[in-house]
């Protein structure tokens, strides 16, 4: 495992800052997995931030089981411009307001159109998603290069 320095925290950070979906996976109560596509923000701390409707199977799956995994990635038909993060967290619903405050402004910075949205979104919950796991997969390095951070 690698250690998780400030420049690493940095290297990680610009790139969250670049991407705007994440695929959030989650497990059935059956043991099925599941994979949603989400917009999100980060913060300072690597925490992933996300609204989605409670009645979703995939928050349904978070309420039962708050393990989760999340991938984000550049996409390229070029092998060797891959780059992406592989998360293992927990989920949790956002409940204290002045955290759920906190992510809502990011939100809004990184994706304007939310502002808008305030009635559509009264209806949905925010999650965070707190690292566990981080893998760095970077083929610019070279074909299936990869870096492991344990945050626990």
């Amino acid at each position: 495992m690698a250690q998780l320095t400030l420049e690493w925290r940095e290297k990680f950070q610009r790139f969250l800052a670049e991407r705007i979906s994440m695929s959030v996976a989650t497990t059935s109560p059956t043991g099925s997995p599941r994979v949603a596509d989400v917009y999100f923000v980060s913060d300072a701390d690597l925490n992933l931030y996300f609204y989605s409707d409670p009645a979703s199977r995939h928050s349904r799956n978070i309420q039962r089981d708050p393990r989760v995994a999340v991938t984000m990635r550049i996409e390229s038909m070029d092998w060797r411009e891959i780059q992406g993060l592989q998360v293992e967290g927990i989920a949790q619903v956002m409940d204290e307001p002045p955290a759920h405050h906190r992510a809502w402004d990011l939100m809004c910075k990184k994706f304007p159109f939310y502002q808008s949205f305030t009635d559509a979104v009264a209806s949905l919950k925010m999650y965070r998603v707190t690292p566990k796991r981080i893998r760095w997969i970077d083929n610019s390095v070279s074909f299936g290069y990869k870096e492991d951070f344990d945050l626990a």
